[in-house]
């Protein structure tokens, strides 16, 4: 298979990963969240379309080979692969084919993902990161038009909330909101629209989605990247023509207007104003930890029991556990938390160490926003997408990289 048609496959996969959420696929009558049905269904059109294509690769051209194009990270890779593979073993062990839908969209798509990327040259990674940018521009934009209409273009099946929230493409609210502060520093500069605006229209999305800490870790994570630029803006200035920077801050000046008038005329701002403080919603946060108090030592090992995985609305009031963390130790034990965590955490670390500010400060915002529900304990394309950004970046910015060395070193041999 060609690099160009890779590449668009690659997209493809992306593309359905953000517009075919869940209760899409449900509307459209297949039982991709809800209980039952075939286990088909369950797994997601991307996933498909990137075992479809690592099954090609790896036929053309082995496994070993295909993973050996990731280079430093192969390693990482690898061990992600091997800690996954035995989360899944253990997962059809104990639980049978139950929930390995869950296993393939999550986790082993993401990983699967990274290697075929591998396979791509620079040009197609960078028109990777622009469809990425625009798919995630256009959520945002969608939220805040479903907020302003009090209506959602997607039926969905969760309870109804004491203010609304918009859901967009991305299932719940809170799936929305983590998945949006993932990756809105990564991409916006790769967009027509000047960075500041495209953060603008993400922080009204997140007040859409009325996700407080997403909003809060994003806005001081935003705050962190801009601190870099504007400290060289201000002690040693940016060379930059003199109209562009006059029209650059005429639209600036508009945006800003712009951004204040739907804060206030449009309300987008009452649930999360009026949420200033720890309600119930923000104590089942903190209550889900006293669920690891009621867990046997077998437990901890294995796994709740199906008594206690009924009982949890009776310790904390509500169904759902809203910590990733306590759900995989309730779910699989500490035998199988413990190699899912390296699974999908491994690659994250890696892309850490040898990313630039703006990386790891999205990879941090991403941590801890994670924590504050359930996402990763659905099926959900966060890491798929985070991966994928993160992946993109730090190959772009190491050729960048290399080209400054380069015309280093000519200078140094010209003079």
């Amino acid at each position: 298979m060609s690099e160009i048609k890779l590449a668009k496959y690659l997209q493809l996969a992306l593309f359905s990963a953000v517009v075919l959420g869940g209760y899409l696929l449900e509307n459209l009558g297949i039982a991709y969240v809800s209980e039952g049905g075939s286990p088909v269904v369950k797994i997601h059109l991307y996933a498909y379309i990137l075992l479809a294509l690592f099954g090609l690769l790896v036929l053309s051209r082995g496994m070993a080979a295909s993973v050996a194009e990731l280079g430093q990270l192969a390693s990482i890779w690898w061990w992600s692969f091997i800690a996954l593979s035995a989360v899944i073993v253990y997962g059809l062990a104990t639980q049978g084919t139950s929930g390995m839908a869950y296993m393939v969209n999550t986790f082993l798509a993401p990983l699967l993902l990274l290697v075929l990327l591998a396979q791509l040259s620079h040009s197609q990674l960078q028109r990777i990161l622009v469809l990425l940018a625009y798919l995630l521009l256009f959520n945002s934009l969608l939220a805040v038009g479903e907020y302003v209409l009090n209506t959602r273009i997607v039926s969905v099946e969760f309870d109804s909330f004491a203010f609304f929230r918009s859901t967009a493409l991305m299932t719940h609210p809170l799936n929305n909101a983590l998945i949006t502060v993932a990756l809105a520093l990564l991409l916006c500069s790769y967009t027509r629209l000047p960075a500041f605006a495209y953060i603008g229209l993400v922080i009204l999305a997140l007040f859409a989605f009325g996700g407080r800490a997403a909003l809060a870790l994003f806005c001081l994570g935003a705050l962190v990247c801009a601190v870099p630029a504007l400290w060289r803006f201000l002690t040693r200035g940016v060379a930059v023509d003199r109209r562009y920077l006059a029209v650059l801050m005429m639209l600036g000046y508009f945006a800003f207007i712009a951004f204040i008038v739907v804060l206030i005329e449009s309300g987008i701002t009452e649930r999360i104003a009026s949420k200033m403080y720890i309600d119930h919603s923000a104590t089942a946060r903190l209550d889900v930890f006293y669920l690891l108090e009621q867990l046997s030592p077998k437990e901890w090992v294995f796994g709740a029991s199906a008594s206690l995985m009924a009982a949890i609305e009776f310790y904390i009031d509500i169904s759902v556990i809203e910590n990733y963390l306590v759900g995989w130790i309730f779910n699989f034990g500490l035998i199988g938390a413990v190699p899912l965590f390296i699974a999908a955490f491994l690659p994250l670390g890696y892309f850490f160490y040898h990313g630039n500010l703006v990386s790891r400060t999205a990879i941090g915002v991403f941590m801890i926003v994670g924590v504050t529900n359930n996402s990763l304990t659905t099926k959900t394309p966060v890491l798929l997408l985070l991966y994928c950004a993160l992946f993109c970046a730090l190959k772009l910015q190491q050729k960048a990289q290399q080209s400054t060395r380069a015309q280093g070193a000519s200078h140094a041999c010209a003079t």
